[in-house]
């Protein structure tokens, strides 16, 4: 699975995806009507949410651009042109449908 996995307070999963400018919820593990959801209405229905980094793999990587985008968001005028380039292509990977 490529997108990322939100769980709710029930332990169901969610996979997270962008569908004509909206973020959705697919149930993906578990029970629950419907099984597709805004993710607002995921929230308010069986929130809280907790997501699970999908990409990338390794703990180490993710810590490492956690750390990135802390900078990038706290202090921008720090930040190379590279720092920015991977938050941003982090940020549309959440937002951006697979294979648009």
């Amino acid at each position: 699975m490529n997108s990322p996995v939100a769980v709710d307070r029930d332990g169901r999963q969610w996979a997270i995806l962008a569908l004509d400018s909206r973020l959705t919820a697919r149930l993906v593990r578990g029970t629950a009507t419907p099984a597709v959801l805004d993710l607002d209405e995921l929230v308010h229905r069986y929130g809280p949410l907790v997501l699970s980094p999908t990409h990338p793999h390794v703990a180490g990587e993710f810590m490492a651009l956690a750390d990135t985008v802390g900078l990038v968001a706290s202090d921008p005028e720090t930040a190379s042109v590279e720092q920015i380039r991977q938050v941003a292509t982090f940020a549309q990977s959440i937002v951006t449908p697979h294979g648009s």
